[in-house]
């Protein structure tokens, strides 16, 4: 099989207006050189316009909000595709992140990738919030199921972001859940709409970088069971950037040059 397209999804925080910072990331996203990619927690105009200088080779798109943390979405110029800003994804929260929405037209069929950043903290409000938006990742999935001209299988749809499964801690209680017990709800309540969690080389995406804060799990990558994906390492996603090195004083320095977060990359196939 060969491949259809690449994508990677990766979050930078408070990428901001730092030139050297933001060439350092966009070569480090050309290392991989996805297809289509998006960036989340980008800050400002200047970021958009050092992406357009860098990556020629790709069209742009920003999303608008209230939380000055947007999501950059970079599409390779010969793919043919449509980007729409999904506001229900805020939960109506207006300081929260909008979806972004790329489908791209491929042989004559369509895919749909969706790109989520989620409410960060394991309080119980932000978890409720997590817990709607999967519901909106529903409720998309079953738009596009039905959508004219759909697969007999079900859309070709990937969803993929920061979903921040940090868990939930309720105060004077023993109903706690992990991190690892959010995502498991998670993966039951997609694979009803005939989706799955994809493999990653790396089970931890996120670290603070010191020993405060524990490697964490954040970062998925969800599909439609028909979709085919390259493997690394017998794994359908790649996890780029600090958990890719060896000793922790490199892994340290990648943190405090790139971002607490890993990249995640993946390839669709024919």
């Amino acid at each position: 099989m060969s491949k259809l397209f690449s994508f990677a999804s990766w979050n930078v925080e408070h990428f901001a207006n730092n030139k050297e910072r933001i060439k350092e990331n966009v070569q480090f996203i050309m290392g991989s050189n996805p297809d289509v990619f998006a960036v989340f927690e980008v800050e400002g105009k200047d970021v958009f316009g050092s992406f357009v200088e860098f990556m020629p080779t790709h069209n742009f798109f920003i999303t608008e909000d209230l939380s000055r943390m947007s999501t950059l979405v970079g599409v390779n110029r010969r793919l043919t595709a449509f980007i729409t800003q999904r506001q229900k994804f805020k939960s109506e929260i207006p300081t929260l992140r909008p979806g972004a929405l790329v489908t791209l037209t491929i042989n004559d069929e369509h895919y749909s990738i969706l790109f989520l950043h989620m409410k960060s903290s394991p309080n119980p409000h932000s978890w409720g919030l997590r817990d709607d938006m999967i519901g909106h990742v529903i409720s998309l999935k079953r738009a596009l199921d039905r959508a004219p001209g759909a697969p007999p299988h079900g859309a070709n749809f990937i969803c993929a972001g920061d979903f921040n499964t940090m868990g939930m801690n309720v105060t004077y209680s023993d109903k706690d859940m992990d991190g690892a017990e959010e995502l498991g709800r998670y993966v039951r309540r997609l694979r009803q709409k005939r989706m799955r969690l994809l493999s990653k080389t790396a089970d931890h995406t996120w670290w603070g970088g010191t020993e405060s804060y524990r490697p964490s799990n954040l970062d998925h990558v969800f599909a439609s069971d028909a979709l085919e994906f390259s493997k690394f390492d017998g794994a359908e996603i790649l996890v780029c950037g600090w958990p890719e090195l060896p000793a922790e004083t490199e892994q340290i320095n990648w943190i405090e040059g790139h971002s607490d977060h890993a990249m995640l990359y993946g390839e669709v196939r024919e």
